[in-house]
């Protein structure tokens, strides 16, 4: 069973323990606070994923990145943090959500989450799962500015509920549960259903989607939730077959998060596979939604078998906006190292580059980053993970590029034609890249280590070690990158990173 919470530090505004459910409405709305130009206001920095960021870096600058400050954290941090007005905003694994002054390091509040026991691992498990997709919190906050008798709002996941906090004070605004079966009432000790997919706003709609991790009885779905209630406004299926029946076979999983296509009033996901399949017609397909209703705009699967490939999509979509609200680019990297280009409003391909051959624990799991004219990330591991009697299996052991361990593991790919601008060695990630000033950000899967590379060009200029894993994405803002630390099998020690040039205190 999960731990109770340890007591939290004295003298820090706390909120201690999770709210009841349904809406709690503040005596008084909070004055509105709007993110500025140079904060990091939600997962990929923005509604449409291309974490592509601004920072005051320079090359030399981020050559001589230290710890300016660290806020420990009862276990792993892989969300990426949200940074608004001088303020740090993320959960951990600890079932803890933290808000932190971004400039000291300091803690201004502490939220409790629902304990929700089938999700593992938590803090002080004596026998950590390393192949566990993640404890309570791994959604990334959206931050929602307030609109005059609502205030402003820090939204995300955090097992199978979505939460709603003041982002001034951290008190309940709302909380809903989105279980793997909507049909039961919450189980806690059993439902492992979790909310990967970081929560993105579209008018007065939050967008998210709901993973079981191929847990029998249960199914994923999209969710359209209102932003004032987080009661449901429509949901969309993704485990059904082709004649439109649910299956509840624990299929229909989506990790990634809405990637809005403004102009056209599109929402686009991607979803996983199938029990290691990818039967029609949902399974394993990029697929867009107009919001206004949730019903599916186009859908696109590559044509290719999966025969035990676990070829998965669960990274986030790019999404390329001119300045008139145009949507001029849409792609999204798979687990099958293939990074897809679709026409944002039919999903029709563009083009395809394949890099790796992917894998159970390979090719684009986490996020790639678009900066208008190039993708750049990391792909993973390779097909390593599913162990038989013999040893790792792979998907295809009479091809070459099918290893436990692939390279190049870094990919700069160019966002029109998709040639392969420059490859690197060396520096598998789970996690998403940023792009910022130039610079890539990126956590090490294999390596306790933050590192730094010339956007351009792929040269490292710095790599920063750390004593666990960064498995999170990274928010620059101004001279100062901000991440997570910790994985699946590390709890300790682990919190929350503020790196700045010569470890001074940060600036914006």
């Amino acid at each position: 069973m999960r731990r109770a919470l340890a007591g939290l530090a004295a003298g820090a505004l706390v909120v201690a323990g999770a709210g009841p459910a349904g809406a709690s409405v503040p005596a008084a709305p909070q004055p509105i606070t709007r993110p500025r130009a140079s904060d990091w206001p939600t997962y990929g920095h923005d509604a449409q994923h291309t974490f592509h960021g601004r920072t005051t870096l320079t090359e030399t600058s981020a050559a001589q990145l230290q710890t300016a400050w660290f806020f420990p954290t009862g276990d792993a941090v892989t969300a990426t943090p949200t940074v608004v007005a001088g303020v740090v905003y993320v959960g951990s694994w600890d079932d803890t959500f933290d808000a932190v002054q971004l400039a000291t390091g300091h803690l201004l509040w502490k939220y409790a989450l629902s304990h929700q026991n089938a999700v593992t691992p938590y803090p002080g498990e004596p026998h950590r799962d390393a192949t566990s997709d993640g404890g309570l919190v791994t959604s990334s906050a959206w931050y929602q500015p307030g609109n005059g008798t609502r205030p402003d709002l820090v939204i995300f996941g955090g097992g199978y509920t979505l939460y709603a906090l003041n982002a001034h004070t951290g008190t309940l605004y709302w909380r809903h549960d989105y279980t793997g079966n909507p049909a039961l009432p919450p189980l806690p000790d059993v439902d492992g259903a979790r909310i990967f997919s970081s929560p993105v706003v579209s008018g007065n709609k939050v967008l998210f989607a709901v993973d079981v991790d191929g847990q029998r009885g249960e199914r994923g779905y999209v969710v359209a939730a209102n932003l004032n209630t987080g009661s449901p406004v429509w949901s969309y299926e993704t485990d059904e077959d082709t004649a439109g029946h649910l299956l509840d076979n624990g299929c229909g999983n989506v990790w990634s998060s809405g990637s809005i296509v403004p102009q056209a009033g599109l929402v686009v996901f991607d979803e996983a596979d199938c029990h290691f399949s990818n039967p029609p017609p949902t399974a394993e397909t990029v697929f867009a939604l107009h919001i206004d209703t949730g019903r599916l705009a186009w859908r696109f699967q590559p044509h290719r078998p999966d025969s035990a490939c676990d070829f998965d999509f669960g990274a986030s979509a790019n999404v390329g906006v001119s300045t008139d609200g145009a949507a001029t680019f849409l792609g999204v990297g798979g687990k099958d190292g293939t990074y897809y280009s679709l026409d944002p409003t039919t999903g029709h391909l563009r083009w395809k580059t394949n890099v790796v051959f992917g894998g159970f624990s390979g090719g684009f799991i986490g996020t790639t980053a678009y900066d208008g004219a190039r993708i750049v990330a990391s792909t993973a591991i390779g097909d390593f993970g599913r162990f038989e009697s013999n040893g790792n299996q792979l998907c295809d052991p009479s091809s070459p590029a099918d290893t436990a361990m692939q390279e190049p593991s870094v990919h700069a790919l160019s966002a029109s034609r998709g040639a392969v601008l420059w490859q690197a060695t060396g520096a598998p990630s789970f996690a998403p890249t940023t792009v910022a000033g130039g610079m890539t950000f990126n956590g090490l899967a294999l390596s306790d280590a933050v590192q730094v590379r010339d956007a351009a060009t792929g040269r490292v200029l710095t790599s920063v070690t750390l004593p666990a894993p960064c498995w999170s994405g990274i928010a620059t803002v101004g001279d100062t990158v901000v991440f997570g630390t910790g994985a699946s099998e590390i709890g300790a020690p682990d919190g929350i990173y503020a790196l700045t040039p010569g470890g001074a205190a940060p600036r914006q």
